[in-house]
């Protein structure tokens, strides 16, 4: 097999100086509009206790690259037990800057609040993965009163959620829509309208609706790899969607032969597995 269809989006995404580029301009201007608004509320009297800015986690802050490319290279598909033993193994890196803007956030006197589609299983993974790299997070338990750091599948108000109910709670708790809000896949900022179960033109043109807000409260970084864009194109085939989509049975041996002469291989940095 001479070629997959992510071995140029993952090539890309590791070697691509444009999107180093495109990460440090997103975080630039994050920490613009945040600047703007600390003084923007110092003039006004206002209280910043307020302030807080969510973010989702991987393809965002943290760098899964080399798991996707174990996954290309060995030849299996994506799998919650294979992406649970890459959590547990802790050996995500850090985005082009993310580090240094969550830590700016902190000094400006905001709350800095992750919200991640990882699982409740790999909470502590995730927050000593988090930690290494130098991002501030003193609150990592499951209590959502208090944690900074919000998995899917954890209690809310007694009841299991997902980034749509945990923004409305973090709406609730703060009593103010966060300042900011980042991530790599659309429903990282509205979880409905940007859904995997969207048609593709469909989420485009909410994108269209929502220009204002890139930029301003929505800052959005570069995913080729995956995420919801690429299953709301099949969207357009007449494929159903369904409200679940459950991972195909786990095959510890290859789903299709490994790439071994693939040209672009040899410039991956890859995971060696559990």
């Amino acid at each position: 097999m001479l070629y997959h269809n992510d071995l140029d989006a993952i090539v890309y995404f590791q070697g691509a100086a444009e999107v180093a580029a495109l990460y440090y301009q997103a975080f630039a201007l994050a920490q613009m509009r945040l600047v703007a608004e600390v003084a923007r509320r110092h003039q006004a009297g206002e209280s910043e206790n307020t302030l807080y800015v969510v973010s989702d986690c991987d393809e965002t802050l943290l760098d899964n690259s080399d798991y996707n490319a174990w996954l290309m290279e060995t030849g299996r598909d994506y799998h919650d037990t294979t992406w649970n033993q890459w959590c547990q193994a802790r050996r995500a890196r850090a985005t082009p800057g993310a580090v240094e803007f969550c830590q700016f956030v902190i000094e400006h006197g905001a709350s800095m609040i992750y919200v991640s589609s990882r699982y409740e299983v790999d909470r502590q993974a995730t927050a000593d993965n988090l930690r290494a790299l130098g991002f501030p997070l003193e609150r990592a338990g499951a209590d959502a009163s208090d944690t900074q750091l919000f998995l899917t599948n954890m209690l809310l108000n007694g009841e299991k959620s997902k980034k749509m109910q945990q923004f409305a709670y973090l709406l609730q708790r703060f009593g103010a829509p966060p300042l900011l809000q980042l991530g790599d896949n659309l429903s990282d900022h509205e979880a409905e309208r940007y859904s995997y179960k969207v048609e593709a033109s469909q989420r485009k043109a909410s994108a269209e609706r929502d220009a204002r807000r890139w930029g301003e409260d929505w800052i959005v970084f570069p995913n080729p790899i995956y995420g919801a864009w690429r299953s709301s194109l099949k969207r357009a085939d007449g494929t159903p969607a369904s409200d679940e989509q459950p991972p195909a049975p786990y095959q510890p041996d290859p789903v299709r032969p490994p790439l071994q002469e693939a040209p672009k291989l040899s410039l991956l940095s890859k995971w060696t597995g559990p």
